[in-house]
């Protein structure tokens, strides 16, 4: 359910962000004309029969405009041909706009490094126009462009330089938009307090405003964000206050109604609250329906058969997810064929109005060219076949060629493969085995004091046993990399129970941690993930191996898991002397030397690039974030 109300939330940006498009398309002399009132035929006939490159230009951003919500390729066509026109007039502000219209269109169509190259230029030329209301829409759309590359650092960049032209114009309601924008960047971030503080303000200066609908749709976005921390009461709180709003409206839009209700039944379902969740499910098909939100109806369906399945109630998610595909199969079918019957028509319609002209002067094209084009086609042909047999006897050659120096290389490659492993193996070896059997000396010791008390004496028997174990199965697990490494064979990757994977890890080293009196504390949310569970183990072991190492005695060590998306994210956080960005570097690349613990502890250096190592060999990944004397976060992200 998490991810379809991610793409809601992008929804309900999407129409705010089309707005300001439609805006600016406004202010640049189209008041005049509807867009979307005049039919496509008579806009393509006016277009052929005026001769004036002004109004011509005007009637192809009007197409441009028409095509927008159906055919993005169709209307870049336009806004090209109206961009052509600017520049020959020298219309500056029109060539700016036109380039601004080509970088949402592409944006629509996913085409994501045009978008971004239109809209750079677009804010280049309002720069040059010293135009700041159309540059801070430029400065949201470029950084909307780097929030699906995931790029958060140029996002917020351009967001910024946004903020900055809005708040000297003093334009409140734009100030809105960015500040909604800045929130729902955060929110997909994970950072979920950022995320309601822009939210929050948005809101507040949309009821100055007494702009409600802005401040519904403000307040929607907070009540996502409070859901995705799982803050369910505050959630349902602020939708209630939304579709209260749009149900005493006269005039509310049902769609919007449609998918408050949609969202509403998603926060109940993650609450368990399956009764209540249903009630506005079904509310919300009912708004969809009404207005033909076909769309509204299919989200519904995902996110029952979601709801059903965490409760278990296979059949009735199976029945969901069947109406799901469906929905989704007509919609698309029905999309294409519109599409197709409307460049059809289009076709014909322009092929009508130029094929008079044009048919006299292609006749007498076509027999010229024709004979032109038979002697050009013999001569390819001839030239064709003999460099064919060249290429053919030289491409055999150079086949076999290549494959006695692949032979080769893979020989070669496979001894370097030994080589490293086996020095790789006798260090992991050494590096793992120097703490527990620094662990089994001080068992040894303390059992054989004649001042302990018996009792005593059996617990660190008992604790020695446990130790000698814990040892023989890292062994095991470390001759099965080897193996791994040498055969190069995946990993054995199967769900897992995060649960007993951090137990095991917890147990495996908690005589070392007692030594000095650390306290680990757990707080285990996933329950499973995929992965290989000797591989994790190692990487756990060795990243508490490491953090009770740099602890001070009496310190806290925390292990937590969560899912987050379609990951397992498993944390590691201790309260120890913390590492430096220099030195997180070196040792994800293997270019460091042990350094001693808090209590002069040793360790080969070896540790945390094992880790990563093998995380890669099953498909996981290995976050680092720290600084000194801050303590360490290690998080192991697994697939879920």
């Amino acid at each position: 359910m998490a991810t379809t109300l991610s793409k809601d939330l992008f929804k309900i940006h999407l129409q705010m962000y089309k707005v300001i498009v439609l805006l600016l398309t406004v202010s640049c002399s189209l008041t005049s004309i509807g867009q979307q009132n005049f039919p496509i035929d008579s806009l393509l006939r006016e277009a052929d029969a005026v001769k004036a490159d002004s109004t011509r230009m005007r009637i192809f951003n009007r197409i441009g405009n028409y095509y927008l919500n159906n055919n993005a390729s169709k209307a870049i066509e336009y806004y090209e041909k109206a961009k052509a026109l600017g520049t020959i007039l020298k219309d500056s502000l029109r060539v700016a706009n036109n380039y601004y219209d080509i970088g949402f269109a592409n944006f629509l169509k996913a085409d994501y490094q045009k978008s971004l190259a239109a809209y750079l230029v677009s804010a280049k030329k309002y720069e040059e126009l010293n135009d700041s209301y159309r540059l801070s829409n430029a400065f949201m759309s470029i950084g909307n462009v780097y929030l699906k590359y995931k790029d958060f650092k140029k996002t917020d960049e351009y967001y910024d330089k946004a903020e900055a032209l809005i708040v000297a114009t003093k334009d409140s309601l734009q100030l809105t938009s960015i500040y909604d924008t800045k929130g729902i960047t955060f929110d997909q971030m994970g950072q979920f307090d950022s995320a309601l503080y822009y939210s929050k303000k948005s809101y507040d200066i949309s009821l100055l405003l007494n702009e409600n609908d802005y401040a519904m749709n403000s307040l929607s976005n907070m009540a996502l964000t409070y859901k995705h921390q799982f803050k369910t009461k505050e959630a349902l709180a602020a939708f209630d206050s939304v579709v209260t709003f749009y149900e005493r409206k006269k005039d509310a839009p049902l769609d919007v109604l449609a998918s408050a209700y949609n969202n509403v039944g998603a926060t109940q379902a993650q609450a368990g609250n399956y009764p209540k969740a249903i009630e506005a499910f079904n509310k919300s098909i009912g708004f969809a329906r009404q207005t033909g939100a076909s769309e509204t109806v299919m989200e519904n369906y995902r996110n029952m058969a979601d709801m059903y399945g965490g409760m278990k109630n296979y059949a009735q998610q199976a029945f969901y997810l069947k109406q799901y595909h469906q929905l989704k199969d007509s919609i698309y079918s029905a999309g294409s064929k519109n599409q197709l019957t409307q460049l059809e028509a289009d076709y014909q319609l322009e092929k009508k109005n130029s094929e008079i002209s044009k048919k006299d002067a292609e006749v007498v094209k076509q027999t010229s060219q024709r004979n032109i084009f038979i002697i050009i086609a013999i001569a390819t042909v001839l030239i064709l076949t003999t460099l064919a047999f060249f290429y053919t006897r030289i491409r055999k050659n150079n086949a076999a060629l290549k494959q006695k120096n692949i032979q080769i290389s893979e020989q070669r490659n496979e001894l370097q493969t030994l080589n490293h492993v086996k020095d790789r193996l006798f260090s992991i070896i050494s590096h793992d085995l120097r703490n527990p059997l620094a662990t089994l000396k001080s068992y040894l010791s303390l059992a054989d004091n004649d001042n302990v008390a018996a009792e005593k004496k059996q617990q660190f028997k008992l604790q020695t046993m446990n130790a000698v174990l814990n040892t023989s199965d890292m062994l095991d697990n470390l001759l099965a990399w080897a193996n791994v490494q040498i055969k190069n064979t995946r990993a054995n990757i199967l769900p897992l129970s995060v649960e007993d994977a951090i137990w095991d890890t917890v147990h495996s080293v908690q005589a070392q941690a007692m030594q000095k009196e650390i306290t680990i504390r757990q707080d285990v949310q996933a329950a499973t993930a995929l992965g290989d569970y000797d591989i994790l183990i190692i990487a756990l072991r060795n990243i508490a191996t490491n953090a009770i190492k740099y602890s001070n005695p009496g310190t806290n060590i925390y292990i937590s898991s969560v899912k987050k998306g379609n990951e397992v994210l498993i944390s590691l956080r201790d309260e120890g002397i913390g590492i430096s960005k220099e030195k997180i570097a070196e040792i994800l690349h293997d270019q460091t030397d042990s350094t001693q613990g808090t209590q002069g502890e040793k360790g080969s250096g070896l540790g945390l690039f094992l880790v990563k190592e093998l995380l890669q060999k099953s498909n996981a990944g290995l976050r680092i974030e720290s600084g000194e004397g801050k303590g360490s976060t290690f998080t192991v992200m697994l697939p879920a």
